[in-house]
Order: structure tokens, then C-alpha cells, then sequence
């Protein structure tokens, strides 16, 4: 697919600028068609379903209740503002769901964005691409792929002591406390799994030399062709055609200055 064929850093900075767009939109009906898009841009250039990427944003549902929530009660213009439903104490005013809402759009445009970038993205490669475009310190660069491959084995690791710990009988209760006590019991063996793990990744880094020079070649040579810079103005383009012509419409709105 194209999204996986384009340079990561580049992929990045395309990802940066629609941030960037993001961050200065303060209504909602431009954020969400800046998520609709890029939902769109997932599905049809980087082969992902819209439900696999959809799924993963459930938990941000309940960060926008959050967020209204924290804008009917702490909104400094609900004094003023028109009252559209009344809550028991709680009055909701249609500047706090004004608010709320584009808040809670911008925050999901985020992490969409983060999301396909992520799924298009294999480590190695983005890893290579910093070091080779960027010029990131190799040591810091491999570190950090090396504690990203970590994560995985620490959720085998999670799992593998769960069932160990049920194959024992050891009954798994609800609620706070028994959510507690489960902590407890999975934390110190996980905690020393990660421990013996890390020292053998070190001892496997030093006897490869690793650091030992200030470079290093690569097998794999990371490249930015034109295509990649035409992607990245193609993004800035439909960007900047996005909010101007809502701007036009009279539909969007900048937070600037």
C-alpha cells in the first residue's frame, strides 16, 4: 500500500502538519471532517479496516464524557451562556458542549493520526529512517527499538503468569481490592522476568560491540524519493484546502492568539 512505502520521517512530517492544523482548529465540525479523512486515508492507502482502526479509539468515549463533564462544571462562560438542559445542580450550556466537543475531536483527530502512522509503519524502518535523515544518535535510536520490541514479550509474559497463576487455583475476585491483590501477585515475577530479560539483551548488545564506534553501517539503506515529497505536499495541500474552504463556509474557526 502507498502509506507503507513512503519514508517514515516523511510520513511523520505529514503527520506533524495535520497536527499542526488540528492544534489551531477550535470548532468541531473541522476536526471531525479531519478525522473523517483520515480515516478514509487509512482505509484506501494503507489497507487498514475501519473497524481495526476505530477499536482501539473506544477508550477515548470515556475520555470525552470526562471532558464534558469537566466543561459543564468548570467552563468560565457557562454563566453567560444559553442553558440547554438542566442536570439536577448541573446546568449544560451549549458553549460547554461547544467546547467539549471540539476538545474531544482534536483529541481523536490526534489519535488517529498516531494510530496510522504506527499500523503503517514497521519500527526498523522508522528507526533506520531517524538515523539516516535526521541524523539521531544511533545508541539512542537502537535503545529505544529495543525497548519497543520489549513490550510484546512483557504482554507474553503478563498472560503466561495469569494462567500459571489459575493452573495453581488462585481465584481472580472483582472489584478494587481483588483488582489490587492481582496487581501484587502479577507484579514481581513480571518485574523480575523484565529484569533477566534486559540483562540479556545488554549482554547480547555488548558482545555485538554495540556503541563502541561513533557510526555504523546498515545493511538496509532508508531513501526520500520524489514520491515522498509529493505525498507530504499532497497532504499540505488537501489540508489547506480542507480549512480554507470550510473557512469560506463560515464552518470552521482558529484558535490563534
Amino acid at each position: 500500500m502507498m502509506l507503507q512505502r513512503r519514508n517514515p520521517c516523511m510520513k511523520l512530517l505529514a503527520v506533524v502538519l495535520v497536527g499542526l492544523g488540528v492544534t489551531f482548529v477550535y470548532d468541531p465540525a473541522t476536526a471531525a471532517c479531519i478525522f473523517a479523512l483520515t480515516l478514509l486515508a487509512g482505509r484506501l492507502f494503507g489497507g487498514l479496516r475501519f473497524r481495526d482502526q476505530l477499536k482501539p479509539l473506544t477508550v477515548f468515549v470515556v475520555v470525552g464524557i470526562g471532558i464534558l463533564l469537566a466543561n459543564i462544571l468548570f467552563n468560565k462562560h457557562n454563566g453567560t451562556a444559553h442553558v440547554l438542559a438542566t442536570l439536577g445542580p448541573l446546568k449544560v450550556t451549549g458553549t460547554a458542549l461547544w467546547t467539549a466537543a471540539t476538545l474531544w475531536m482534536r483529541l481523536m483527530c490526534f489519535a488517529l493520526l498516531s494510530l496510522v502512522f504506527v499500523k503503517t509503519t514497521p519500527p526498523q524502518d522508522l528507526i533506520l529512517s531517524l538515523v539516516q535523515q535526521l541524523h539521531m544518535n544511533y545508541r539512542v535510536a537502537y535503545g529505544t527499538m529495543v525497548g519497543y520490541r520489549m513490550l510484546p514479550l512483557l504482554q507474553a509474559d503478563y498472560q503466561s503468569i495469569q494462567d500459571a497463576q489459575r493452573a495453581r487455583g488462585v481465584r481472580e475476585g472483582r472489584g478494587p481490592i481483588s483488582a489490587w491483590r492481582r496487581f501484587r501477585r502479577h507484579a514481581i515475577p513480571l518485574l523480575a522476568g523484565s529484569v533477566r530479560k534486559a540483562g540479556r539483551v545488554a549482554l547480547a548488545m555488548d558482545a555485538r560491540g554495540f556503541g563502541a564506534f561513533p557510526s555504523k553501517t546498515y545493511r538496509v539503506k532508508i531513501t526520500v524519493n520524489r514520491s515522498d515529497w509529493l505525498f507530504v505536499a499532497g497532504v499540505a495541500v488537501v489540508l489547506v484546502a480542507l480549512l480554507t474552504g470550510l473557512w469560506f463556509l463560515g464552518v470552521a474557526r482558529f484558535a490563534i492568539g
